[in-house]
C-alpha cells in the first residue's frame, strides 16, 4: 500500500526506490501503488520507459515528499470513476473513430527537438518520430473538417510551425518554464506553440 511504501522510504529512501522501481506487481491495488510512488519520489514526477518498457526515471531529490495525498486521491478517483472518463492507451489516429463535431481534441505528443542536442520524444518503448508528427498534422486536418475543435501543443521548433502554417490553424507562441533539467539553473522561460483551429 502508499502508507507501506511511505514508511520504508523514510527509513531508507535510496535503496527502497531503486527496489520498489525494479519491482513488477503482480495485482491492480499493488501496480497502482508502485506507480504513485514511484511518480511521487522520481526525479521531477517524469514518466519514462526504457526499450523493453521498464521505467527508468531515477529518485528525486526530496527531502519529505508528498507520497500519501488522501484528499487528492479520492478526488481523483472520485472523477475517473464517473461514467464521463475513458482512459484508453491506443494509437492517436484511433480518435478520428470517436471525435464528433464540437468536440474538443487536445494533443500533447512528445515535443520535437529545438535544438541539435535536444533529441529526447521517448517516454515510452517507442520514439516520436517526424512521420508521426505529420501523421498528426494530417489526422488534425481531418479533425477540422470534422468540425471538432483542435489544441495542440509542442516546442517552438521551425518544423512544428512549418507543418501548422496554413489555414486554418493558428499558432500562439507561449512562455512556458522547464521544470525537467538535471540542472536546476536551466529550468528557465522556453517558448512553446500552441496551435489550434478556432
Amino acid at each position: 500500500s502508499l502508507r507501506q511504501h511511505e514508511k520504508y522510504y523514510q527509513k531508507d529512501s535510496k535503496s527502497y526506490y531503486y527496489s520498489i522501481r525494479e519491482s513488477s506487481p503482480t495485482n491492480k491495488i499493488e501496480k497502482t501503488s508502485r506507480l504513485i510512488f514511484l511518480n511521487r519520489t522520481c526525479f521531477n514526477g517524469l514518466y519514462r520507459v526504457n526499450r523493453k518498457g521498464q521505467f527508468n526515471v531515477p529518485l528525486g531529490k526530496y527531502t519529505n515528499p508528498n507520497i500519501v495525498n488522501e484528499d487528492n486521491l479520492r478526488s481523483v478517483s472520485h472523477i475517473l470513476t464517473s461514467s464521463k472518463v475513458t482512459i484508453q492507451c491506443r494509437d492517436f489516429e484511433s480518435v478520428l473513430r470517436d471525435a464528433k463535431k464540437g468536440d474538443l481534441v487536445y494533443f500533447d505528443p512528445p515535443y520535437q527537438p529545438v535544438t541539435d542536442t535536444a533529441n529526447f520524444t521517448s517516454y515510452t518503448s517507442r520514439s516520436f518520430t517526424y512521420d508521426d508528427l505529420n501523421r498528426l498534422a494530417d489526422l488534425c486536418m481531418e479533425l477540422d473538417s470534422k468540425g471538432c475543435h483542435v489544441l495542440l501543443s509542442n516546442s517552438n521548433s521551425k518544423e512544428v510551425a512549418d507543418i501548422f502554417s496554413d489555414k486554418p490553424w493558428k499558432i500562439n507562441k507561449i512562455k512556458a518554464n522547464r521544470s525537467i533539467n538535471s540542472n536546476s539553473t536551466k529550468r528557465t522561460g522556453h517558448f512553446e506553440l500552441l496551435i489550434k483551429n478556432y
